[in-house]
């Protein structure tokens, strides 16, 4: 594709800015210091797993595998003379409800804002996305954008072109100083050690946990239990830092860690409905912090939905955590 210039009408001054497709792994460099430059105007944390901040290496891997797959096209880099000012992207998945989700993603260097260049990557993104609908005729899809409390700039953006929250991801980290608490496992409900052959049933009691989190599977990524089973398989998963509840035969609840960095991440907390409300989820949570405690991680992470109809947020806050930062997600329908 092309490089094309901004339209004449958009208040543009001194070094012309024109538009691109990537080239590949090479263009990760220029991109990747994208994200370094804008750190301190959009408050970004490099140590969140909930901000949208690549590592050189990540970019790297995600522009190989665009070119592979003839993807080259979902991305848009935004010259200035021999810099890059900026460059976007567009993702999609379906949703539990039948809907297709195209996320419209762009970022620009500060010095480069205000000038109409993040606009013009929304509305390529947009018309990018309407392009790959017209390949699913009669399939249902709506827009997305992502802008952290702290991006201002983009959410303003995402405002004025008709995007509206829909819901918001909450990041909380662990206060180290919170006293650790005691609790025990309800009568019939015990702890075991994760073994290989377990990972299916904790998969499906996931499956269960969030079948219906959001009315119609709204907002709910299709998830195949069995899939993921494989992903839980992987040396980058330390099991012994799991804690999952078993009822007879069941797996009924579960609280999964993971090493990140020099901290930990709890990427999952999940009861099945027929067993909430009796202190599963609280137990499980205690017990999988004296673990990580145990270990010496200092930073622990987690994030929620703040609309979850479990209240997620008060199980957490009750044992710990507070609110780091809040990050909606902003959808639009196609007019």
């Amino acid at each position: 594709m092309a490089a094309q210039p901004l339209p004449a009408a958009l208040p543009l001054s001194g070094e012309p800015v024109a538009f691109r497709a990537i080239r590949g792994p090479e263009d990760a460099p220029a991109l990747h210091a994208v994200h370094l430059g804008r750190q301190a105007a959009d408050g970004i944390d490099p140590l969140s797993r909930a901000e949208s901040f690549p590592s050189l290496d990540s970019l790297a891997r995600s522009l190989a595998q665009a070119v592979e797959k003839g993807e080259a096209a979902r991305w848009r880099v935004a010259e200035a003379g021999d810099a890059v000012a900026g460059y976007g992207r567009v993702a999609d998945w379906p949703e539990a409800d039948g809907t297709r989700v195209y996320l419209v993603s762009g970022w620009v260097l500060p010095k480069w804002r205000g000038r109409g260049i993040g606009t013009e990557l929304l509305r390529w993104g947009e018309a990018a996305a309407r392009e790959m609908a017209v390949g699913r005729p009669g399939e249902r899809f709506e827009f997305a954008g992502n802008a952290s409390a702290t991006e201002r700039d983009s959410a303003a953006l995402l405002l004025d072109a008709g995007y509206r929250p829909a819901y918001t991801v909450l990041e909380m980290g662990f206060d180290p100083a919170f006293p650790l608490q005691s609790a025990s496992m309800p009568h019939g409900i015990e702890l075991r050690p994760v073994a290989s052959e377990h990972l299916e049933p904790i998969a499906r009691c996931v499956a269960d946990a969030y079948r219906h989190e959001f009315a119609g599977g709204r907002y709910q990524e299709v998830f195949d239990p069995v899939e993921w089973a494989r992903e839980l398989a992987e040396p980058k998963y330390d099991h012994s830092l799991w804690q999952v509840a078993w009822a007879g035969d069941a797996v009924v609840g579960e609280v999964l860690s993971e090493v990140e960095g020099d901290g930990a991440e709890v990427f999952e907390v999940s009861v099945a409905p027929r067993w909430r409300r009796r202190g599963i989820a609280r137990s499980l949570m205690i017990h999988a912090l004296s673990v990580l405690r145990a270990r010496g991680f200092e930073r622990i992470r987690l994030s929620t939905v703040a609309e979850f109809p479990t209240q997620a947020r008060d199980l957490y806050t009750g044992v710990g955590f507070r609110v780091l930062k809040e990050f909606p997600r902003y959808r639009k329908p196609p007019a």
